[in-house]
């Protein structure tokens, strides 16, 4: 019980209402452009996919490689082949325009805290 927690002595949880209009600027400065730059980076798995023999542990591949496989090997343990083909960066797409609509959208959590 959270009350219980707060009575011995422990620190409640920060959560999302916490924050003040500052520190909502400064948490989408940051969001913004690495939403952007992974979604640019699935968008480029996309077709590498297609090419399984595209060795990503060389230049240019590793680029986009390295900062995707992490998330791209735990969505495969999640997410099967369709027909045959990977779907994974297509869904990690959708994932992180999911997290920046609702997050950073018009009517997203920290819009709405910056208002």
């Amino acid at each position: 019980d959270a009350a219980v927690a707060v009575a011995a002595g422990a620190q409640p949880m920060a959560s999302v209402a916490d924050l003040t209009a500052t520190q909502a600027a400064s948490l989408e400065a940051i969001l913004r452009p690495v939403f952007a730059l992974y979604t640019l980076l699935y968008v480029v798995r996309i077709p590498m996919t297609w090419y399984p023999n595209i060795d990503t542990r060389e230049l240019p591949w590793l680029l986009v490689a390295a900062p995707t496989d992490p998330f791209m090997k735990a969505t495969r343990k999640v997410v099967p082949l369709v027909g045959g083909v990977d779907v994974t960066p297509i869904v990690l797409v959708s994932v992180v325009s999911f997290f920046n609509e609702i997050l950073l959208g018009p009517q997203g959590i920290l819009m709405l805290i910056q208002r």
